[in-house]
């Protein structure tokens, strides 16, 4: 998410080998990031990204949805997260 009107909008998704949660900040108003959503890793994640951490960014929530598809996640995950699209409007959805 943009920090200010100069930042383009932004998803980012954490993915911690060290910890089995994914992360997904709020809109940056400081140096340190707060999670607006925490999720469980789910298998597909832990095997793919093993011992590195990962820092993915998604410019729309297509972008995110279809990271989340290829990943085989629930579609239960994917509404869990999609239930903020409403409240955080992505920069590459508002240039469409």
């Amino acid at each position: 998410m943009p920090a200010n009107k100069d930042h383009q909008a932004e998803i980012i998704e954490i993915l911690n080998s060290d910890s089995n949660t994914v992360r997904v900040p709020m809109r940056e108003e400081d140096v340190e990031l707060q999670a607006f959503h925490e999720r469980s890793l789910s298998k597909n994640e832990l095997e793919a990204f093993k011992n590195s951490q990962t820092w993915k960014l998604f410019n729309t929530w297509d972008e995110l949805m279809q990271d989340h598809i290829k990943l085989k996640l629930s579609e239960n995950v994917l509404r869990q997260v999609l239930r903020f699209k409403n409240e955080y409007e992505l920069q590459g959805e508002l240039d469409q």
